[in-house]
C-alpha cells in the first residue's frame, strides 16, 4: 500500500522495509516538479539533483542502463531506466500515466519506466523486466510499485483504443467497462498481466489505488487539471550509498 509521510509525500510500505533503497512521490503540495521546486522534494529525501537521472519520456519502450556518468542528465528518446549503481537516483515525472518502480532486494538492481496507454501497449514493463533479467535477477525476486496515476473509474477512452487493448491483451472482465461516460479503461490490468507473463508473482506487484484524477486536490491531473492549474509530480528510487 501507497501511504502519505509526515513530510507529505508517498511510499510504498513494501518498499519502506529495505535500508538499502531511497523512494517517493511527490504531491500537488511540493509543487510543479518542471520547476526549481524539484530541489525541495529532492532535499525532503535527503538526495541531490545532480545525481538525478531524468528521461525524454516520449511514450515509447526503450529502456536504457544508466550509471555514474549519467548524473544529472535527461536522456532522451526513453522511458525506462535500470542501475546497479548506488547513489544513482532514477526519476520519472507523471501527472496521470504510471510512473512504476522495481526493485531486486536479492542483487540490488533497481528500475523506473514512465506508463502511458501507448508504452504499455508497446510493452514496456516487461522490456524492463527483460533488461533486469539479462542484469542477472530472477524476476520472481522482483518488487514492482505502481505509483498514482488516473484510474479506470476516470479513464474514460474512445472505442479504438479499448480494440488496441483487447487486442493485445484480450478480454479481461476487469480491464474494460462501460457506463453512460463511455468506456473505461484500467491500465493497471494490462500493466500487472505483463509482469505476471515476465515471471513476476502477483504478491510482488503493488498498485498504490490513487487515482490522480479523483484526488486532484491532492495530486497533478493531465485530464483534471487546468493549464493554470497543471504541473507534474516525480516519483524516485535509488539505493543508498
Amino acid at each position: 500500500m501507497l501511504k502519505k509521510t509526515e513530510q507529505g509525500y508517498y511510499e510504498f510500505n513494501k518498499f519502506k522495509k529495505f535500508k538499502g533503497l531511497v523512494h517517493g512521490f511527490s504531491s500537488r503540495r511540493f509543487g510543479d516538479m518542471r520547476t526549481k521546486k524539484l530541489d525541495n522534494f529532492l532535499r525532503v529525501l535527503n538526495l541531490q539533483k545532480k545525481d538525478l537521472v531524468l528521461m525524454g519520456q516520449v511514450h515509447g519502450n526503450k529502456i536504457k542502463v544508466v550509471d555514474e556518468d549519467d548524473k544529472g542528465k535527461v536522456i532522451s528518446g526513453i522511458d525506462g531506466m535500470v542501475t546497479a549503481k548506488p547513489g544513482v537516483v532514477l526519476g520519472v515525472k507523471t501527472a496521470d500515466c504510471l510512473p512504476i518502480l522495481f526493485y531486486n532486494p536479492q542483487d540490488g538492481v533497481i528500475g523506473i519506466a514512465h506508463a502511458g496507454w501507448q508504452g504499455i501497449l508497446a510493452k514496456i514493463v516487461q522490456k524492463v523486466i527483460d533488461l533486469m533479467i539479462k542484469m542477472g535477477s530472477f524476476p520472481s525476486d522482483i518488487l514492482v510499485g505502481v505509483g498514482p496515476y488516473i484510474s479506470k473509474c476516470c479513464y474514460v477512452v474512445d472505442d479504438q483504443r479499448i480494440k488496441k487493448f483487447i487486442g493485445e491483451f484480450g478480454n479481461f472482465a476487469s480491464m474494460v467497462y462501460t457506463n453512460q461516460k463511455g468506456f473505461h479503461l484500467d491500465l493497471f490490468v494490462s500493466t500487472s498481466n505483463q509482469l505476471v507473463q515476465s515471471g513476476v508473482p502477483k504478491e510482488n506487484i503493488f498498485n498504490s489505488q490513487i487515482c490522480t484524477s479523483c484526488q486532484n486536490k491532492e495530486f497533478f491531473s493531465y485530464r483534471k487539471d487546468s493549464k493554470k492549474t497543471y504541473g507534474e509530480m516525480l516519483g524516485i528510487i535509488s539505493l543508498n550509498i
